[in-house]
């Protein structure tokens, strides 16, 4: 398949500096317009350097992006080669222009290498008609008639009914017994829940900080609206916290955590700051261990006094 490739080399004057090979690809680089395309960012680098990849999703240039995968692969002399591909999906034949992809590392390392052009085009004669070819019809139907077209309709009708009347009762039927089976999930157990798909998006990896900031304070803030009963995802930082440090529902450290955890939040939300991959598995850590430490503790049953005193 063929495939327009813009490759860009940084070369690192300090012999202890790292090596990264950085380039995009495109394939192909021309597709009708009901065709989709794959935009590739790929990056080759000492095995555990932080790299950061760009969120490319606004930067095609107008082609809306069907799916984002991301792959990881060792390769020889300890390093890794990091593939993040964007399937775009267009809709209207044209030109588009990908912005250029700039790659940072730790040390300050950068690389900026252009993206391949993508056009979309029209059908062709032979692209269209083979959208277009229906198989031909086996020859003309005798047409039912009247009263067997009435019979058919009637039995139809009776069939679709049933069906109806049937789904309703089960659906029924299963909404009061789900019910009565299955209590609501406690806070903390949703609070685990959504911190493990968090987890599972690797999203810090990705370099992509704010969706990651965002969604943990998000759990972080609802955690506490179910679990203490406080307006947490509707107050600011400041008003949560000051309701939180009358509230009594929170020891002194709690209180520091959460006030240095949203904090350190806020500024990357709002003030631009960019988190490293180190801070983020931090802060994700500070808030699982404010759920560990806030999960009720089963009280202790009494101990039995020994056979010979109960006697």
């Amino acid at each position: 398949m063929n495939a327009l490739v813009a490759i860009g080399l940084l070369a690192v004057a300090a012999a202890s500096g790292p090596q990264v090979d950085v380039r995009t690809r495109l394939v192909p680089p021309e597709v009708p317009f009901h065709r989709q395309a794959e935009f590739s960012i790929i990056v080759e680098a000492p095995a555990g350097l932080d790299v950061k990849l760009p969120d490319m999703l606004e930067k095609t240039g107008g082609a809306p992006v069907a799916d984002v995968r991301r792959d990881t692969e060792k390769i020889k002399a300890g390093r890794v080669r990091i593939t993040e591909t964007y399937v775009l999906d267009p809709v209207f034949a044209g030109k588009y222009a990908i912005e250029p992809v700039e790659v940072i590392w730790a040390d300050d390392g950068r690389a900026v290498v252009p993206s391949p052009g993508f056009a979309v085009r029209d059908l062709t004669e032979a692209e269209r008609a083979a959208a277009e070819e229906f198989a031909e019809n086996a020859g003309p139907a005798v047409p039912p008639s009247v009263v067997e077209r009435y019979w058919q309709w009637t039995f139809v009708a009776t069939l679709a009914l049933a069906a109806v009347a049937v789904l309703i009762v089960w659906a029924v039927w299963f909404r009061k017994r789900a019910k009565k089976l299955a209590p609501p999930p406690l806070p903390w157990e949703v609070a685990y829940n959504r911190l493990r798909e968090l987890d599972q998006r690797q999203l810090p990896e990705a370099g992509k900080y704010e969706p990651f900031y965002v969604d943990l304070t998000a759990i972080l803030r609802y955690y506490i609206e179910d679990r203490f009963h406080l307006r947490a995802p509707e107050q600011t930082t400041q008003e949560f916290l000051a309701d939180a440090s009358t509230s009594g529902a929170f020891t002194p450290p709690h209180q520091q955590l959460l006030a240095d955890l949203l904090r350190h939040s806020d500024r990357v939300k709002f003030a631009q700051y960019v988190p490293s991959v180190p801070e983020m598995e931090r802060s994700f850590a500070l808030v699982l261990q404010f759920v560990d430490e806030t999960v009720p503790k089963p009280e202790l049953e009494p101990a039995q006094p020994p056979a010979e005193e109960a006697a």
